[in-house]
């Protein structure tokens, strides 16, 4: 028996808990540490291969050209299971050799992709999520029996008619009811996945395999909302603070940042938004345009999905187009993905930030990298000088986007208590507590007549344990700001500025932790106070 092919069946039988056989049987030579480090290389090069065939199979999906369907799903799940082996493998291997034979970070992201995948590549689960995305990508939402865009829905969420408002929730609220059995089944097959792996929570063991400490994420979740109570309060009027609860309706939330703080649409004409982004980043020196990015606009679940085919150099986007400077905002917060992987300058491939299995990338890492810049909206001087906003344009726009994250830290706060109460609670009425949650996290009314609309989120899907990296980003993009400001002066968007984030940021990809990258960059690790004073107006 060749050496590799004895270590291999060594492995095998050492994965499934057998005692192996005597190797001294048929003498046959013994692995070593050399052959056993040689073997984990090119595990790492069969992975890397893995995650570019995995990453045309999800472009071509997101891009809309391979159709939904039993083919295409099979395919997934055939991929799945050799990510799940090349894991399963690696893991044997360190059981076997010890995790000194490679970097302990190494060693940390192959244990952790292997209990990644175990939690997400499960046969169950992978085809009940991919038929729970599938089916959340084809609806078609109608109003009053017109076929309406996700962007069209958003924008109605903002109509001057109470009547409209009300309803968007309805018309979500069918996409929810078509959603709910295949969610519900997916939920229970999670639960009883953790079980079986011997978790007390799938919730806490993905969310720690994501890289967050569950103490921690929950403390600086909890802080955002504690600290910005008071400006939530503000920002519905004098009567909200004065009776101290909530008197907004969960549908009326957007009218009012809306009619509080709104730039028209036709100051961002959508031809000129693309070019205004790449605009922005060559000022920081970053070239998005050689070679030129495959970015394509179609509707699909998501705002956008930037997805990285090979790492660094060819990387494609996905966006849908909403209107005004929402669909800026979506463009700055994609391209940002993009530069992270552009700038990624690691050779090992476990640590070039490939996201298709669990535990290789930081979600609050790779969401953090895209706010950086998905945030520079919040600069009065980007947006005079590269959309030429005047200076009472760009003071509401601002107030406007402060009032939409001062929400967006409730609507994710909600989310995730709700995703990990349902995967903690089995006997859970799952509407129910999801109407709850939203009473007690929102800051709204949410009135017994409404509706349910929990199983229409496709995070649930694609992205278990996912939604609070996006506060987490708001505190990275916050705290880098602010750090740049302090280094580069008020005009920090410059060269000067991005190749500091690239070297100090992006460069390592995965090697670093979260902390590590942001004490290099900013001088202390993520904390929430920079995304607090921006969200009362301090910054």
């Amino acid at each position: 028996m060749h050496r590799r092919e004895l270590l291999s069946s060594l492995l095998v039988v050492a994965a499934s808990g057998c005692r192996p056989p005597d190797p001294a049987v048929g003498r046959a030579p013994r692995a070593t540490r050399r052959e056993a480090h040689a073997r984990l290389a090119e595990l790492a090069r069969r992975y890397e291969r893995l995650m570019q065939d995995h990453g045309k199979h999800e472009w071509s999906r997101y891009a809309g050209l391979s159709p939904e369907g039993p083919a295409t799903r099979a395919a997934l799940e055939r991929l799945r299971a050799e990510e799940h082996d090349v894991f399963r493998e690696a893991e044997a291997v360190l059981k076997r050799f010890g995790n000194s034979l490679v970097s302990p970070r190494q060693a940390e992201l192959w244990q952790k992709g292997a209990l990644g995948l175990a939690l997400l590549a499960d046969s169950k689960v992978s085809t009940l999520s991919d038929e729970l995305e599938a089916l959340i990508n084809a609806h078609r939402f109608e109003l009053d029996g017109k076929v309406i865009t996700r962007a069209e829905l958003s924008e109605l969420r903002r109509s001057d008619d109470p009547r409209v408002r009300r309803r968007t929730r309805q018309v979500e609220h069918e996409l929810h009811k078509k959603a709910k059995p295949v969610a519900e089944a997916l939920l229970a097959r999670r639960r009883e996945l953790a079980k079986a792996l011997g978790k007390p929570s799938y919730y806490a063991a993905l969310l720690q395999v994501r890289g967050a400490d569950v103490a921690r994420t929950e403390a600086i979740l909890t802080a955002l909302s504690v600290r910005t109570r008071r400006a939530f309060a503000d920002m519905l009027g004098p009567r909200q603070r004065r009776v101290a609860r909530a008197i907004t309706f969960a549908w009326d939330i957007d009218y009012m940042i809306a009619r509080q703080a709104s730039v028209p649409h036709e100051r961002f004409p959508r031809e000129r938004a693309l070019p205004a982004a790449l605009g922005i980043y060559r000022a920081f020196g970053f070239d998005l345009e050689h070679p030129p990015l495959d970015l394509r606009v179609r509707e699909f679940a998501f705002g956008g999905q930037t997805v990285a085919l090979r790492v660094p150099d060819d990387v494609r986007l996905v966006v849908r187009a909403p209107a005004g400077a929402r669909y800026v905002g979506l463009l700055l917060h994609e391209l940002g993905h993009a530069v992270a992987v552009r700038t990624t300058r690691v050779t090992h491939p476990l640590y070039k930030g490939y996201e298709w299995v669990p535990g290789l990338l930081d979600p609050a890492y790779a969401e953090g990298s895209a706010e950086i810049f998905g945030r520079l909206l919040d600069e009065p001087g980007v947006l005079r000088e590269h959309l030429g906003l005047s200076d009472e344009e760009a003071r509401t726009l601002i107030a406007g986007r402060r009032l939409e994250a001062l929400v967006a830290v409730r609507r994710s706060a909600v989310a995730s208590a709700f995703e990990r109460a349902a995967l903690e609670q089995e006997r859970a009425d799952l509407d129910a507590l999801s109407l709850d949650l939203e009473r007690r996290l929102s800051g709204t009314i949410v009135p017994r007549d409404a509706e349910p609309t929990w199983a229409a989120s496709p995070f649930l899907a694609s992205y278990p344990v996912y939604t609070h990296a996006y506060s987490l980003a708001l505190c990275v993009a916050a705290q880098v700001r602010q750090a740049l400001k302090s280094r580069f002066g008020s005009g920090f968007l410059g060269r000067d500025a991005g190749e500091h984030l690239g070297r100090a940021f992006f460069a390592d990809g995965a090697r670093s932790k979260l902390d590590e990258k942001m004490v290099r960059t900013t001088g202390a690790p993520l904390s929430e106070s920079d995304a607090v004073r921006f969200l009362l107006g301090r910054s």
